[in-house]
């Protein structure tokens, strides 16, 4: 239906402004194809079910049906622009020719159905909507200039004559620039020309208006582009808003920290620090994770954090073979830390109360001594002896070399969450006491 309304919005009033003598009925039997194709939709509409919003439901009630499409919907819009306007002009087939063809450019009442469907054709196949908008308001801007272009030269000859086409006023546009009497496509590339001249507001293509009709067209024309213009800019900056509200929110609140920054007048390293965290922690773009997982099931919510760190907690040794279930609830109380390069992230004789995750990111592992052990990478843990061991101290430093995030696991909920698992509870705590003895003694060393 999309297909076919908009190629008849572009043959129709081309073929009725500047080919009204054509010899050729072929053009005529397919239009009223097009027009009993057009019908056929109605009758559809009346008889397609559609969903209630407010009930839940499927409507399928025939009266319903047609009373939500006559009065809710663009019935009689689409019954004007279906009218067969040719059956009234068959007894004056070759008197009226002018009449009947300005009474066929009724079709574009079928504009509001077409802006309907490709609404919901966009919607049927998922297509973003800032992109179906954008194609929708370069159609319509096309089509707009394309019957104004219609328009500029069939009015002029209805005003002239509702019968057999005749040549306007001297004083007519059409006269001026020497249209009468040329091929069609010189007449539309002339009127084409004038209506973008009049629609943009920058002249009339060296033929100003003299005539009554040719002034009201240009008023009309004009004052209409000034509408569709406003129009279009709103709906571009709309468009262009909603395809990027995430990056201009995070403009905006980096120019609020900016602000924040001078006002507490910070040294520049700390302003380097504070906006460098900002910049890794919202990658140009600013979100608030807590709102959007508000929004959504509870199962959804932990297939994400499953997604994102269950790869991290199955890495731990205590943690293998751990049933789905607890699995996922310890995934759940996983919180996320950014630290920047040089930051100390734990230190050696600290109490520890927590284990850390390493999602991405490098960091560096120091004795006590201040001695470089190893690096750690994506992946990677450390920390889990504070899980178990709620006295013992921590018995090497953590630095990060680069900017690093992980993601932080508190012992009070470790504790919590297994505490219902006794035999299991015994076995992480056997692996951790294992693990910490060989800790002990590669430090001594």
């Amino acid at each position: 239906m999309v297909l076919s309304m908009y190629a008849l919005c572009l043959i129709l009033p081309y073929q009725a402004a500047f080919d009204m003598d054509r010899k050729i009925r072929g053009w005529t039997q397919a239009k009223n194809l097009f027009i009993g194709f057009f019908n056929a939709d109605i009758i559809v509409n009346l008889r397609t079910g559609y969903y209630d919003q407010t009930l839940r439901t499927v409507q399928l009630d025939s009266w319903m049906v047609a009373k939500k499409y006559m009065f809710h919907g663009t019935f009689f819009v689409d019954l004007i622009g279906s009218i067969p306007t040719d059956i009234f002009f068959l007894a004056h087939w070759n008197e009226l020719v002018v009449l009947r063809e300005v009474t066929s450019l009724i079709i574009i009442f079928r504009g509001f159905s077409m802006y309907s469907y490709t609404h919901r054709l966009a919607t049927s196949y998922d297509i973003s909507i800032g992109i179906v908008n954008i194609i929708i308001f370069i159609g319509l801007i096309f089509l707009a200039l394309h019957w104004q272009a219609c328009f500029h030269y069939i009015v002029p000859l209805a005003v002239e004559s509702l019968g057999k086409p005749k040549a306007p006023d001297d004083s007519s546009w059409i006269a001026q620039n020497m249209l009468w009497g040329s091929t069609p496509q010189t007449k539309y590339r002339s009127s084409l020309f004038r209506a973008v001249a009049i629609f943009t507001c920058s002249g009339f293509n060296g033929a100003p208006p003299s005539t009554m009709e040719d002034q009201y067209l240009a008023i009309i024309f004009q004052v209409s582009s000034v509408f569709i213009m406003c129009k279009m800019v709103g709906a571009m900056m709309q468009i262009y808003k909603t395809m990027n509200s995430s990056s201009l929110k995070y403009q905006a609140m980096t120019a609020q920290l900016t602000q924040y920054i001078r006002h507490k007048q910070l040294p520049v390293e700390n302003q380097q620090r504070f906006m460098t965290y900002h910049e890794f922690r919202y990658q140009h773009n600013y979100f608030r994770e807590s709102e959007i997982l508000s929004t959504v099931s509870s199962q959804i919510s932990q297939e994400i954090g499953m997604h994102s760190c269950r790869k991290l907690v199955e890495n731990v040794t205590f943690f293998n073979n751990l049933p789905m279930s607890l699995l996922v609830r310890i995934v759940a109380l996983l919180r996320s830390e950014i630290f920047l390069t040089n930051d100390v992230i734990v230190r050696a004789n600290q109490p520890g109360d927590c284990m850390y995750f390493i999602a991405s990111g490098t960091v560096a592992i120091y004795t006590k001594s201040g001695k470089e052990v190893c690096h750690l990478e994506d992946g990677a843990h450390f920390g889990e002896i504070a899980l178990v061991m709620p006295d013992e101290r921590r018995v090497a430093s953590v630095v990060a070399v680069e900017i690093c995030e992980l993601y932080r696991l508190e012992r009070a909920d470790f504790t919590r969450t297994i505490h219902p698992y006794p035999m299991l509870w015994e076995r992480i705590k056997k692996i951790a006491m294992e693990r910490h003895e060989k800790t002990t003694i590669l430090n001594a060393q």
